[in-house]
């Protein structure tokens, strides 16, 4: 009763509402689409290092544009820079839901699209997202809005799953794309935020490579290997676990998200009284064990039941990094968005390092050897501090 007491004298801006309401509008369009993607590829392709390379492009490419990015926001502003990100996702289902008719000529399409999307969205979004929480309860709120996201994200696997096995991939992107465009409209109610993005293009890459920078950005390179095995190479690998059935992938997703979504609330409580780092080191040794897990389920039970252990893991890393890198960014200042940018590069760089690394593994060794490898990195993330 006392959580439930605590949650209730929390109070949301209104650019905090307006900022996440269309975050959340946009990530049940991507998610009834994103979780499929990797294993539309794989289908249409037949080999994985094409599908790896589509991945390394697009987290290359907003590593290389993210600081021409930040640079134009200071014209645009955050708001308008929001809103680009979001018609920029046009082309980007375009090219999927002509996908078959040129598949080489959709997918650079699709790439370019991606790449330019993360470009003018992430960046405006975290350092709105530091600035409007509150640091006196930026855990339960963080808590609040993750388990809002998770209760969407329970329904659209389901329903992606459901729509892919009883229409087309087609119909599904027609109905991502429906939600992801009216995100927009929360977008316009954003209040008008100063923030200005201080270095120059060349600047921001002296500032990544500076020594200084190295143990945070190893952190954070970790954390983007591990999101993208998850992202690409587990969703493939229950695939074929599955038999290959669409509806069934879906569903067990669903059900594990769904368990998920009262842990975020409960981490979410912890973190505004216990120390951050703590929590981040839990998480990391649950993510350790769980990813090891993974490499020997064989049947649709142990997916089920390895996948909800390991959300437990991913509530108390996810939240309390997440929450940590918001306290961090708030903290610089007027250094919020340089922060996040120098946040971002690095996940992107660990993507694009931690993929090639894994495409050569992939030459000699089971797609298993990719959780194996998420394993070990992530325990680098412990060096956020």
């Amino acid at each position: 009763m006392s959580l439930i007491k605590d949650y209730k004298k929390i109070g949301f801006s209104k650019g905090l509402i307006s900022l996440y309401s269309g975050k959340l509008l946009m990530d049940f369009g991507m998610k009834i689409f994103s979780l499929f993607l990797p294993i539309f590829l794989y289908q249409q392709f037949k080999d994985i290092n094409i599908v790896i390379a589509y991945f390394v492009v697009t987290s290359l490419g907003y590593f290389l544009l993210g600081a021409w990015g930040a640079r134009l926001i200071n014209h645009i502003g955050i708001k308008a820079s929001l809103i680009i990100a979001t018609l920029w996702r046009i082309p980007y289902f375009w090219a999927f839901y002509n996908f078959t008719d040129n598949p080489w000529a959709y997918l650079v399409l699709a790439a370019v699209s991606v790449s330019m999307v993360r470009t003018f969205f992430w960046l405006p979004f975290h350092t709105e997202s530091a600035l409007l929480t509150d640091k006196k309860h930026r855990g339960k709120q963080m808590g609040i809005l993750f388990s809002a996201a998770s209760l969407l994200s329970i329904a659209a696997p389901a329903v992606g799953g459901f729509v892919i096995a009883n229409w087309s991939f087609g119909s599904l992107v027609i109905m991502a794309v429906i939600f992801v465009v009216s995100s927009i409209i929360p977008f316009f109610f954003l209040p008008r935020t100063k923030e200005e993005y201080s270095w120059s293009y060349i600047e921001t890459f002296k500032y990544f490579f500076h020594p200084y920078n190295q143990r945070m950005e190893i952190a954070y390179m970790s954390k983007g290997l591990v999101d993208v095995v998850q992202a690409v190479f587990w969703p493939i690998f229950i695939f074929s676990i599955l038999d290959e059935k669409f509806q069934a992938v879906g569903l067990i997703t669903a059900g594990v998200l769904l368990v998920g979504l009262i842990l975020r609330l409960f981490i979410g409580g912890l973190l505004d009284k216990f120390h951050k780092t703590k929590l981040v080191k839990i998480g990391i040794g649950l993510n350790a064990t769980a990813w090891l897990l993974k490499i020997g389920v064989v049947s649709a039970l142990q997916v089920f039941l390895v996948s909800t252990y390991h959300t437990l893991a991913l509530v108390v890393l996810g939240t309390s990094v997440d929450t940590l890198v918001y306290e961090k960014a708030a903290d610089r200042g007027h250094y919020a968005d340089e922060y996040t940018m120098i946040k971002e590069m690095a996940i992107n760089l660990g993507r694009v390092l931690g993929l090639m690394f894994i495409a050569v593994l992939l030459l000699f060794l089971p797609l298993q050897v990719s959780f194996f490898v998420a394993a070990f990195i992530v325990l680098f993330i412990s060096w956020l501090k």
